[in-house]
Parts: C-alpha cells; sequence; structure tokens
C-alpha cells in the first residue's frame, strides 16, 4: 500500500492473513468495513467468519464441531493438511497486513 490516512473513517480495508506451519503456508484475505483504521482492522477472529472467499490454503471453519481445517503449501507445492481449534490457529497466524484501503 502507496498510502494510508490516518484520519480515514469508512471504507474497506483489505486485510492479507498468513498461516505457516514449518515451511507450509497458505494466506487468508479478508474485507473490514466501517468506521475503523489501524490495529482495530487488524483483530482476527475465525469463528465470526462465515467462509473466506479469498483463501489459498481452502481454509474452512467448521462451525458444527467448532474446528477449522485447512491445506497449507510449501515452495514446492508440497501440501500439509492442517486443523484444530481456535487456539491452533492463533499459534499458526505469522502475520497480519493491511494491505488495501478504499474509502466509500
Amino acid at each position: 500500500m502507496k498510502n494510508y490516512d490516518p484520519n480515514i473513517y469508512k471504507g474497506v480495508h483489505t486485510v492479507k492473513i498468513t498461516l505457516q506451519k514449518w515451511e507450509y503456508k497458505g494466506h487468508i484475505i479478508r474485507r473490514v468495513c466501517g468506521n475503523c483504521k489501524g490495529r482495530i482492522v487488524l483483530d482476527f477472529d475465525f469463528e465470526c467468519e462465515d467462509n473466506f472467499p479469498d483463501n489459498d490454503c481452502q481454509l474452512e471453519y467448521h462451525e458444527d464441531r467448532d474446528y477449522f481445517s485447512c491445506v497449507l503449501k510449501d515452495k514446492n507445492g508440497n501440501t500439509l493438511e492442517c486443523s484444530g481449534d481456535a487456539e491452533d490457529m492463533n499459534d499458526m497466524i505469522v502475520g497480519i497486513e493491511i494491505i488495501d484501503f478504499c474509502e466509500e
């Protein structure tokens, strides 16, 4: 992102969340709308999301059994299937970054 105005009030932030386990990685892109900015936008609770349409790791939250599953990849394209609860997912988050903002 080239410019981030700290005086913004309404718009859509695009946030990239990186999951990693050993050398395997995946990314989730989520959009946060409304009157928020900075660190507040970066707070993340996967249980509040119905789905993750923009992700490269097939991340799914299984509400009926309160767990997530995903498939991470290494640089050679090898895959690692992961699943767990909210604490397990928090342990896998290695990056959260605002990558774009569009004013309403």
